[in-house]
């Protein structure tokens, strides 16, 4: 019993010090969930990066006559606008994230971590897309032309899904900023 108390004690003395309230603790395991997704995103962007230094070494390997430039050209564009928006959304959720602990309500942390989120599945599509696309420039690069409708198949998916992607995010947005601007 008393080694009970004594825990008990410790336990709160500790919530005390901390000053943690119940919506303090919440909002704490919360950025917490939320910081392991954007971590997660962070990662695929890392691996998106690397795709694109690996791909920018190989597209010097493509002759100027390949009849495959054109198609190349097309998808290093398509890589080009999938990793602005990669990087503009993990930017975006690793704001929305920090905010999170410092929120005076559990909505508005609630909000704020649902933002970091679909920032975060944003930031992963398109680093997908980046990694499909820097595939396409090594299979080219490397005369690998069997593997190129595999990888256009996987690529029209790919941003597909990266654009079903951010439309939900969108939405997201617009209706957290619907809620607060009444």
């Amino acid at each position: 019993m008393n080694r009970y108390r004594c825990i008990m004690g410790l336990m709160v003395g500790l919530m005390v010090f901390c000053g943690s309230t119940r919506e303090g603790i919440a909002q704490s395991m919360l950025a917490d969930e939320t910081l392991a997704s954007v971590a997660m995103a962070e990662s695929a962007v890392a691996d998106a990066k690397a795709a694109i230094k690996r791909g920018k070494e190989l597209v010097g390997l493509i002759p100027e006559d390949s009849p495959m430039l054109p198609e190349v050209a097309q998808m290093l564009k398509q890589v080009s606008m999938n990793w602005k928006l990669a990087v503009e959304s993990i930017e975006n959720a690793n704001e929305s994230a920090a905010k999170i602990a410092s929120t005076a309500s559990q909505e508005l942390a609630d909000d704020y971590a649902l933002l970091a989120k679909v920032n975060s599945t944003v930031a992963v599509s398109g680093a997908d897309v980046v990694e499909i696309g820097m595939a396409y420039v090594e299979a080219v690069a490397t005369d690998n032309t069997e593997s190129l409708d595999i990888i256009r198949i996987a690529m029209k998916d790919a941003l597909s899904g990266a654009s079903q992607v951010k439309a939900s995010c969108d939405k997201v947005k617009k209706l957290i900023s619907q809620k607060y601007s009444k």
